[in-house]
């Protein structure tokens, strides 16, 4: 550190010089190897970061669990975390408020707001989800508070004869939604059910009905952003479908993907599947990660993931690659991962899984417009992978925050 008095006109006065030494990082955080290669558009890249560790206590399996600011060295500048049961409350979204506080969602259990240094200041619970039509769980994601609200996606459970369609007559089945809380208040309010859209016992409308513990998963909404007209894109993971909300949420105004989708696409390749972070960019177009695409057989067969931009034709109802990235070589995240747009016109690419992770790792990647690799910065975690864990595994990588109290790349004072 350097201590510096600045005159009127700019000039710096340095006194004291020192350095000092923090203290360790704690658990898998720690044990991480890190190497950044490229040149970075951000100093610091905000993202989340998770191990399985089986068999860790007593009392059985822990998910251990971070929230953590990296500079474009890979260094950790701030951290928090937290410790849970496997299956319980992982780490969902996660926003920096214009305070410096960090809110994000844990499980289907609440939004936590806390300090830059880890003082929980508001706990946002949100219980009774099987109660419609309350639509309370919380569910992946949350935008940030706005006009006194937070607006978020929830789900609740659903029961029904599904045996015409060879299921229990009795199933279960999870259904998203979204939803508006006042914190100050505890009102809460139901914006959007697709129960009033579409007939779950219709199997036509259920994509990849698959078994999540005791429910079915319907839709699997795993992510919500604003347009600029102030209606909402949702991503429906099982759907493989991505789905445009008026302001209001009283109508789907077009699916993309799908069942029943509304845009074809010229080049199958261009379709995408099991997809996060859905967004509109401001030419109208829509960024996603791509979590499953299939290589034909002459390449190969087998499966890699790539960000993924389509350029929407309402006129024509056709949807065409405009932009696309995926590394050499490829890398393949079969869940979770994120891809977001920088101010720049680049775009940070989180590939937050890999299925050989004792030597695959995991990637934060910044590809340019034209498609190539900026930045990478590798993470793999060697006791882990010598163990019976899983992980690591990173949901999102963000672009925005600056820092959260003041943190910066290392280098040198200026003089």
């Amino acid at each position: 550190y350097a201590v510096a008095v600045e005159d009127g006109d700019g000039s710096l006065a340095y006194g004291a010089r020192g350095e000092f030494v923090t203290g360790d990082l704690p658990g898998a955080l720690a044990t991480m190897r890190w190497e950044a290669s490229g040149e970075s558009s951000q100093d610091l890249i905000l993202a989340d970061y998770k191990t399985i560790l089986r068999g860790a206590n007593p009392e059985g399996n822990r998910v251990e669990q971070y929230i953590v600011m990296r500079d474009a060295l890979g260094y950790a500048v701030w951290n928090y975390g937290s410790h849970v049961r496997v299956y319980g409350r992982a780490l969902g979204d996660i926003h920096v408020q214009p305070n410096g506080n960090v809110m994000y969602q844990l499980g289907n259990c609440c939004i936590i707001e806390i300090t830059p240094l880890g003082e929980r200041v508001n706990e946002i619970v949100v219980p009774n989800y099987n109660d419609r039509p309350s639509h309370l769980r919380t569910h992946h994601d949350f935008l940030p508070p706005e006009n006194g609200r937070i607006i978020y996606l929830g789900s609740y459970k659903f029961t029904f004869d599904d045996s015409a369609n060879g299921g229990d007559a009795e199933t279960t089945a999870l259904v998203n939604t979204v939803n508006a809380l006042d914190p100050a208040t505890g009102e809460m309010e139901a914006l959007w059910d697709p129960m009033d859209f579409w007939d779950i016992r219709d199997p036509d409308q259920r994509g990849r009905w698959n078994s999540m513990a005791e429910e079915v998963g319907w839709l699997h909404m795993n992510s919500l952003s604003k347009t600029a007209d102030g209606g909402y894109i949702a991503s429906l993971r099982n759907l493989n479908q991505v789905i445009s909300l008026s302001p209001d949420f009283k109508t789907v105004r077009w699916r993309l993907g799908g069942p029943d989708s509304d845009f074809d696409f010229p080049d199958p390749t261009d379709r995408f599947t099991m997809q996060h972070t859905a967004s509109e960019l401001p030419n109208g177009n829509i960024l996603l990660f791509d979590n499953q695409v299939k290589l034909p057989e002459e390449e190969g067969g087998g499966l890699y993931s790539r960000a993924l931009e389509l350029r929407l034709d309402f006129d024509s109802k056709t949807a065409v690659k405009a932009w696309e990235f995926s590394p050499e070589p490829r890398m393949y995240s079969r869940v979770v991962s994120s891809a977001y747009r920088l101010d720049n016109g680049n775009t940070l690419v989180n590939f937050g899984y890999a299925e050989d992770f004792a030597t695959v790792p995991i990637a934060i990647i910044e590809a340019d417009a034209q498609g190539r690799e900026a930045f990478r910065l590798e993470s793999i975690d060697p006791p882990l992978a010598e163990s019976s864990g899983r992980g690591p595994e990173r949901y999102r990588a963000y672009p925005g925050p600056k820092s959260i109290m003041g943190e910066t790349m290392l280098r040198a004072p200026r003089r």
